[in-house]
């Protein structure tokens, strides 16, 4: 609602024989009713703005005086920081994870006081020290951290490749919203089960009417995996390989894997384009997760449609925008 005042002389600004009489009654004012489509910044529906580091989800967050680069990684188990701003008077390694190029150095450990997300606040949180330099010269970009699923585990994640956005949208225990998502913002289109394990989210792409293959989803991965295990029928009919390329993950070592593209990847009745993909050896990543997966989706997977994953209520939910 929106009320147009301002200061007038005595006669409003009208000539003197056009001036109404002081005992004539003044005209009720007039009020112009707008009705906009404004966004509640509350705790409930948080809506972070992001970059792309190559394919990699960045945002700016901070740890106690610390603001800068995060990756925004759902194959993370929590907050994990650079050793070289918060190592300081720490032991040496702590302990070994699996991943694709091998094990990732957890030099220690620690807790900040404060951790904040745009909107989203927490304090005593815990966190794992690791050495990001060659993350860090590799994409050419200062990281203070990755944000895990601890980070965000009361929360369903909304992903809008295309506006540059990510929706945190708290659940309860339940995993109901405790604010609906805005129907004029974004419209469910149908939704699939996913698995749980732990932080690790998967769900299961059909290829023809008898084929099945379980994929974790992980927003941190730059290129789909597919395991070398998969089987040579399914390769054959829904693999084509394109080159050689070296493979570094958050490990520092890097592994030649075949380069290639993921076809005819159906979910219920939804259809995902031809997707960029490497065919590896995933038992190192099945162990770090507990989870036997085939393969691992991340950008080329999300970025086709609005996709939230709801770990709460093991859904995953796929929108259609309604505004521009």
């Amino acid at each position: 609602m929106a009320a147009s005042t301002g200061f007038l002389d005595s006669s409003g600004g009208l000539p003197p024989d056009k001036a109404p009489s002081l005992a004539a009654p003044l005209a009720p004012p007039q009020w112009e009713l707008v009705l906009t489509e404004s966004e509640w910044l509350g705790p409930n529906i948080i809506r972070i703005p992001f970059t792309l580091t190559g394919t990699l989800i960045t945002v700016r967050a901070r740890v106690d005086t610390v603001e800068g680069n995060f990756f925004f990684d759902t194959g993370a188990s929590g907050l994990l920081l650079n050793y070289r701003y918060f190592g300081q008077g720490r032991g040496a390694l702590l302990t070994d994870g699996g991943g694709v190029t091998g094990k990732v150095r957890v030099l220690g450990a620690s807790r900040v006081d404060t951790f904040q997300l745009d909107n989203l606040l927490q304090a005593n949180v815990g966190a794992e020290l690791i050495d990001f330099t060659h993350i860090e010269n590799a994409k050419r970009i200062d990281l203070v951290g990755l944000i895990g699923y601890a980070v965000f585990q009361d929360f369903e994640v909304l992903f809008d490749y295309e506006a540059s956005l990510l929706v945190l949208i708290r659940t309860n225990n339940n995993g109901d919203p405790l604010e609906p998502l805005p129907r004029w913002e974004y419209l469910p289109l149908g939704n699939a089960p996913i698995k749980t394990e732990g932080h690790v989210a998967a769900v299961w792409l059909k290829f023809g009417p008898k084929q099945e293959k379980l994929f974790a989803l992980d927003s941190g991965a730059e290129q789909n995996l597919l395991s070398t295990a998969a089987g040579k029928r399914f390769l054959k009919e829904n693999f084509e390989i394109r080159k050689r390329v070296k493979l570094r993950g958050t490990g520092n070592q890097s592994i030649e894997v075949l380069s290639g593209v993921l076809q005819n990847a159906q979910l219920d009745t939804f259809h995902w384009r031809p997707m960029a993909t490497l065919l590896t050896n995933m038992s190192e990543i099945n162990a770090a997760y507990q989870i036997n997966v085939d393969g691992m989706l991340g950008y080329e997977f999300l970025s086709q449609r609005p996709t939230s994953i709801n770990y709460r209520k093991r859904r995953l939910t796929f929108y259609v925008k309604v505004r521009p």
